[in-house]
């Protein structure tokens, strides 16, 4: 574990094509953050009305514990993690990752708070064919291994219902799941390996849509049906219903997710996007009504997600799109209400966000 510099506050940097990342936090820490959508912290103590806490853009945030937060930013042409404490205001330097600082740099990359652990990849010049070998790289304690390396071509289309990626660590850290589809658009495959000595130790083809760890040795993803692995059992089907994204409450014991008809064994209808909230362990089914997107917990028993209504624009975009609306389910209750934000601190306020799933 590396231990934070005491520096200056750091500058980041314009990128080549303007792109900067930038983190205020006008609000005071509280007693129970959450992070969403990887951009904006909110004091969730009363989640129908919160309180934002930061904002950020074209970064990752990640809480560190009740008075910090750290992401990452382009300084002096090097990505690095600062921690930025919540009541000083003080940021310093936690580590310097390996990545290139391209455009949209954050999208592609996994990384530990500490900066002990990071996952990003490397291309090699490309062929008269416009493929070329993309390696993908495990930082671990200052060692570099190569993962794996596919071959990787141009083009691509991509919908908002469209592939989603898959880059995490177990909570323990002894695992990396991580999809192909973050480096390359048409990659089809989901793995995943050991970090100690670097092995796969799974893989399997199909398009997914997001995963989640809900414990140290359980991985869920969404490809279609909702897929789990563990080390002692390999990978099993978890839910049969259409699943589009999901997320883990932070006690490992509910799941969230987009949820779509079922046409057939390859088929679904999205012009009608649902919530889904289930138990882990089975027995409890919740499903929201209305239009619905982009689920995730701000607190173990509490989802906000976004609502949707009918789009007359259709094409990519999709058939429905988020309305400005967050609602925040209650599994203790049962509660389905409208969350109320004080004037200015709802997630599109200032920038367009797709609220409210995890991201990085």
């Amino acid at each position: 574990m590396s231990t934070p510099s005491q520096q200056p506050d750091p500058t980041p940097a314009p990128m080549q094509d303007g792109i900067t990342a930038w983190v205020t936090c006008p609000g005071k820490s509280g007693a129970v953050m959450a992070v969403v959508a990887g951009a904006i912290v909110y004091d969730v103590a009363d989640p129908l009305r919160p309180r934002l806490v930061c904002r950020s853009a074209n970064t990752v945030i990640h809480l560190l514990d009740g008075n910090a937060i750290a992401y990452t930013a382009v300084v002096a042409g090097h990505v690095v993690i600062l921690r930025r404490d919540l009541t000083s205001r003080v940021e310093s330097r936690i580590a310097q990752l390996r990545l290139e600082p391209h455009p949209y740099y954050y999208g592609g990359v996994g990384w530990t708070w500490d900066g002990s652990l990071e996952v990003y990849s490397t291309s090699a010049a490309p062929r008269a064919d416009g493929r070329s070998l993309v390696s993908m790289h495990l930082l671990s304690n200052g060692n570099d291994h190569v993962l794996y390396t596919i071959d990787a071509g141009p083009g691509g289309l991509e919908g908002r219902w469209g592939p989603r990626g898959i880059l995490a660590f177990s909570p323990d850290r002894a695992y990396l799941a991580i999809s192909d589809f973050p480096f390359y658009v048409y990659g089809e495959n989901v793995r995943i390996f050991s970090v100690a000595d670097q092995q796969q130790k799974f893989v399997i083809k199909g398009t997914s849509t997001g995963g989640t760890w809900i414990a140290n040795d359980r991985f869920v993803w969404a490809s279609g049906s909702l897929m789990q692995w563990t080390p002692s059992a390999g990978a099993a089907l978890l839910r049969s219903e259409y699943w589009y994204g999901v997320t883990g409450s932070s006690d490992g014991a509910w799941l969230a997710g987009t949820f779509f008809t079922r046409l057939g064994a390859d088929s679904y209808d999205n012009t009608k996007p649902q919530g889904l909230v289930v138990a882990v362990g089975g027995g409890r089914t919740f499903q929201t009504t209305g239009l619905v997107s982009s689920p995730g917990f701000v607190t173990p028993t509490v989802v906000w997600y976004a609502q949707e209504a009918p789009s007359a624009n259709g094409g990519l975009a999709g058939d429905t799109w988020p309305t400005g609306v967050i609602r925040a389910f209650d599994i203790a209750s049962g509660s389905d209400q409208t969350v109320n934000f004080r004037a200015g601190e709802a997630p599109n306020d200032e920038l367009p966000l797709l609220c409210c799933a995890p991201r990085g």
